[in-house]
C-alpha cells in the first residue's frame, strides 16, 4: 500500500499513515506533476491547495481514497472520483473550532481596526483620532450559513452580547433558536440588518457570487464583510469598488478566488482596496486544527480500506456506528439479493429495480443498503472490481436502470424484511430478503416461501407440474458428480407450476445446464453462484498490498 501526502499535515496524522502503508510526503506537487507521479498510489492526502483535477483522478489507476484534511472539497472533482469508484472522505469538524475563532478575531479587528493601528505605530505615529473603532456589543452579527463553524460564531458572539442573525436553507429554525439565533427571514433580509455578515457555506454554483453588487447595495454603509468560508463566494471586483466608494465600512478576507491572490495568479483588486483586512488562508492554520484533521482523515482511511463506515465520506452514504451495527446483517443480505436476481434474469435486459423497506427497515437509512442491491446486481454483468458502494448509483443510471425505494408499513411475517423486484424485457422476479440474528436469508421468489442461504451455489428451475422432473434432475446431477446439499419446493396448484431451489456443492458448467433444460416439462433453469460472501458489504472495495 502506498500513500501520498501532497502538503504539510500534523506528525500523529503522519504516523498512523504509515500504520497503513508505505507514505511518501511530496509538498507542493500539484498540476501535471502529480498526474505523473499520481499512478503508484492507492490513497492521497491533500489540504486546499492541491487540485485533485478529473486529470489527476483519471492517471490514478490505483486510487482508492482521497483524503481532504479540512471540510472544503471544491478543489477535488468528486463526480470525477465517484465515477471511477474512489471514496473522498474530508474531516468536517476537525478545524471547527479554528475557523470560527479566526471569524471572530477578524471581526474584533474590523471593530477596532487594530491592524492599521498596529502599521501606524511601526511607522512612529502615534495616531489615537484616526482609529476610533466600534462596540460589538448589541451590533448584529448576520452569519450566512448555519453549519457547524456558524453555530460555534453564533454561540461565541452571543458571548459577546451581540444580536446574532442567521440564514440557511437548510437551517435547523429550532435549533438557532434553542442557541438565541433569530433566523433571518431571507437572505436580502440579513444584509438589510447586519452591522457585519460573515459566511460559512461551501462553494457551489448556487453560493459563488452570492455577495455581488446588487446584495452590497442592500447593505448599511456602515457594515463590514468577513469571509473565511471559500474563495469566490464573494465577488472580489466588486467588494473592491464598494470599499473604495465608502459604500461598506470595511472588509476581512481570509480566502481568495486565486490562491495566493498574486504572483503567478491574478492580483486580486480587493488588495489595493481601503478598509481590507487580508490574510492567507489561516482559518485552520492552528497546530490543534492541523493536528485534528490530520489525525481524522488517517483514522478515516485506516477505517474505510477495512471496510467500514466512515463518518467524513462525501460521496458515500453516511452510517452512525449504531446504525452500521443494525444494518450489518442487511448490507450482505442487499448485496446477495442483488446476485440472485441478477443470475436468475441473466441474459435479460433489465429496465428497472424497484427495493422496498418493510417493518423495521422502513424506519433505517437504507441508502447502504440500496446501493448494495445495486453492486450485487452489477456484479454479475460488470467487472465486479469496478463496481463499489461509491460508483454503482451513476453506473447503474448510465446504463438505463430505472431504480425505485420505497417504504412500507405492510405487514410482514419477520421484523424487517427487504423486497426487491427485478424487471427485464421477459420477466419480473421479486425475492424477499430477511436477517435471522447476523445470519441473512432469502425468504421468498415470486410469491413463493422459501429458507435459502445466500452463499456456494444454487440450482433454480420452473416446471410444469408433472412426476418425475425432480427425479431426472437429481439423475444428472449425480452423474455428473454434483452433490447436492439441499432442497427446496414449490407449486400454485397440483398439475399447475412449480418451481425448485437446489443448494449444490460446486458450480453447475454449461454441458450439465443444457442437459437438464432438455427436460421434458421444464420451463426455465438457472444457476446461482453467490460466492463465499469475502466480497460483501464493503463500502471500499479492498485494495490488495502493493510490494
Amino acid at each position: 500500500m502506498k500513500l501520498l501526502v501532497t502538503e504539510a499535515i500534523g506528525d500523529v496524522g503522519l504516523d498512523m499513515l504509515r500504520e497503513v502503508g508505505e507514505v511518501d510526503v511530496r509538498l507542493g506537487l500539484n498540476g501535471p506533476a502529480l498526474v505523473e507521479a499520481i499512478a503508484d498510489y492507492q490513497v492521497l492526502v491533500v489540504r486546499s491547495a492541491t487540485r485533485v483535477t478529473a486529470d489527476v483522478l483519471s492517471a490514478g489507476a490505483g486510487l482508492k481514497i482521497v483524503g481532504r484534511c479540512g471540510v472544503g472539497v471544491d478543489n477535488i472533482d468528486v463526480e470525477a472520483a465517484t465515477r471511477q469508484g474512489i471514496l473522498v472522505v474530508n474531516s468536517p469538524a476537525g478545524n471547527t473550532l479554528a475557523a470560527a475563532e479566526h471569524t471572530i478575531a477578524l471581526l474584533f479587528s474590523l471593530a477596532r481596526r487594530i491592524p492599521d493601528a498596529v502599521a501606524s505605530m511601526r511607522a512612529d505615529t502615534w495616531d489615537r483620532k484616526t482609529f476610533v473603532g466600534a462596540e460589538l456589543h448589541d451590533k448584529v452579527l448576520g452569519i450566512v450559513g448555519f453549519g457547524k463553524i456558524g453555530l460555534e460564531v453564533a454561540r461565541r458572539a452571543l458571548g459577546l452580547e451581540m444580536k446574532v442573525l442567521a440564514y440557511d436553507p437548510q437551517m435547523n429554525d429550532q435549533k438557532a433558536a434553542s442557541v438565541g439565533v433569530e433566523v433571518a427571514a431571507d437572505y436580502e433580509d440579513l444584509l438589510r440588518r447586519a452591522d457585519f455578515v460573515t459566511f460559512h457555506l461551501p462553494l457551489n454554483r448556487f453560493t459563488r457570487g452570492m455577495l455581488a453588487a446588487a446584495q452590497i447595495e442592500l447593505m448599511k454603509p456602515t457594515a463590514c464583510v468577513i469571509n473565511v468560508a471559500r474563495g469566490g463566494i464573494v465577488d472580489e471586483a466588486a467588494l473592491a469598488e464598494a470599499l473604495h466608494a465608502g459604500r461598506l465600512a470595511g472588509a476581512a478576507i481570509d480566502v481568495w478566488e486565486y490562491e495566493p491572490p498574486f504572483g503567478r495568479n491574478p492580483r486580486s483588486p480587493l488588495l489595493d482596496a481601503p478598509g481590507l483586512i487580508p490574510t492567507p488562508h489561516l482559518g485552520a492554520s492552528t497546530s490543534e486544527a492541523q493536528e485534528n484533521v490530520a489525525t481524522d482523515v488517517a483514522q478515516q482511511v485506516k477505517i474505510a480500506l477495512r471496510g467500514e463506515p466512515v463518518h467524513g465520506a462525501v460521496n458515500l452514504p453516511q452510517l452512525e456506528a449504531e446504525e452500521h451495527r443494525r444494518l450489518k446483517p442487511y448490507l450482505s443480505l442487499s448485496e446477495q439479493l442483488g446476485r440472485f436476481l441478477a443470475q436468475l434474469s441473466e441474459g435479460d435486459k433489465i429496465s428497472g429495480v424497484e427495493i422496498t423497506y418493510l417493518g423495521r427497515l422502513q424506519h433505517e437509512p437504507t441508502a447502504p443498503l440500496t446501493r448494495g442491491v445495486l453492486r450485487g446486481l452489477l456484479a454479475t454483468f460488470v467487472d465486479d472490481r469496478t463496481i463499489n458502494y461509491v460508483n454503482v448509483p451513476m453506473v447503474v443510471a448510465e446504463m438505463g436502470i430505472d431504480v425505485a425505494e420505497v417504504r412500507s408499513s405492510e405487514p410482514t411475517i419477520y421484523p424487517a424484511v427487504m423486497r426487491v423486484a427485478l424487471t427485464t424485457n421477459r420477466y419480473r422476479h421479486v425475492a424477499e430478503g430477511a436477517s435471522f440474528g447476523a445470519d441473512p436469508r432469502v425468504v421468498s421468489l415470486d410469491g413463493y416461501q422459501f429458507n435459502i442461504v445466500p452463499y456456494g451455489h444454487l440450482l433454480v428451475w420452473w416446471n410444469l407440474d408433472h412426476p418425475g422432473v425432480i427425479g431426472r434432475v437429481g439423475t444428472l446431477l449425480g452423474d455428473s458428480g454434483t452433490n447436492i446439499a439441499g432442497m427446496q419446493l414449490g407449486r400454485d396448484n397440483w398439475g399447475g407450476n412449480a418451481i425448485s431451489i437446489v443448494a449444490v456443492d460446486g458450480h453447475i458448467d454449461d454441458e450439465l445446464l443444457a442437459k437438464i433444460k432438455q427436460i421434458p416439462g421444464m420451463v426455465d433453469v438457472r444457476r446461482v453462484d453467490f460466492g463465499t460472501g469475502d466480497h460483501l458489504a464493503l463500502p471500499v472495495p479492498p485494495v490488495p498490498s502493493v510490494p
